[in-house]
């Protein structure tokens, strides 16, 4: 009797598991051919963002070369924009950063300290002020950021949330969100590795807070330029939020991506006793 009844279960779950097939083998193509043209549609509907861009202050210059005075002058002004405003707390963190910087430059000029990352390794986010080109991957799900310095970051655009509090940890891009809002994408920005780059001297990073926060609308002005507006808060470390506009430019003498991270850098410029020094062979 038992063997009877296994006998029957087993029937009924391969009956079972055959009219799944069946149905599914039925309703898959339709299914597939309504999502094949929504997505076209939603294509549709996307900005083309296609070709490399690069930082508008790095228009004309190459790995190694000078600014020009030009280039200088918008480094300048958007370093200026992108000042932060302490609070106490955080204002004598970076009082204490910087005069270390500064006193371990003064000390030896010729082999600056190692503030940063080394040459080989991903530019944190947001990676597009960085030297170097990009592009952007769009599609209806998300909105990809590939730079030839070794940066990926991924804009989910399908309508998912941030993962919950005990599911996110500090990453090199964080965990970005976006919607569109007609050709602008807007991008909610957390989880990042808690820390703003400050372009003084050898550039150093200053701590802040788990509040850390970004927001962006991103958004082509004309065939050839492209706008970031950066917003960046944290309430504990700043008195205000970071409002500032960085303008991309369309690279025009590349017409593929080129790999410039120089990682063989790192071997004739080693770091010794925390500074960068130079191998001669």
């Amino acid at each position: 009797m038992i063997a009877n009844l296994t006998g029957r279960i087993v029937t009924r779950r391969a009956a079972s598991a055959i009219v799944v097939a069946l149905l599914a083998g039925c309703l898959c193509p339709a299914r597939a051919q309504t999502s094949s043209k929504k997505r076209v549609e939603a294509f549709a509907k996307l900005p083309d963002w296609s070709g490399i861009w690069e930082l508008d202050a790095f228009v004309g210059q190459a790995d190694g070369q000078q600014f020009s005075a030009e280039g200088q002058r918008k480094l300048k002004a958007y370093a200026e924009a992108g000042r932060p405003s302490f609070t106490p707390e955080y204002q004598a963190k970076y009082d204490q950063i910087k005069k270390s910087v500064e006193a371990a430059v003064a000390a030896d000029p010729a082999h600056p300290p190692v503030t940063h990352r080394p040459l080989c390794d991903a530019p944190p986010f947001p990676a597009t002020a960085s030297p170097g080109m990009f592009e952007w991957l769009i599609t209806p799900e998300e909105t990809t950021f590939i730079s030839t310095v070794g940066a990926v970051r991924h804009i989910y655009t399908d309508g998912r949330s941030h993962p919950p509090k005990d599911e996110l940890w500090p990453t090199l891009m964080g965990d970005s969100v976006g919607h569109w809002e007609g050709g602008t994408l807007v991008v909610d920005t957390i989880a990042t590795r808690k820390q703003l780059y400050m372009g003084e001297l050898s550039g150093f990073f200053v701590p802040m807070s788990d509040q850390l926060h970004f927001t962006e609308r991103i958004r082509m002005v004309n065939h050839d330029e492209m706008q970031i507006d950066y917003t960046a808060e944290d309430p504990v470390a700043l008195t205000k939020p970071i409002h500032h506009t960085i303008t991309y430019a369309r690279v025009t003498d590349f017409n593929r991506m080129v790999e410039e991270t120089d990682c063989e850098q790192n071997e004739r410029d080693p770091v010794v006793n925390g500074r960068f020094s130079t191998v001669t062979h």
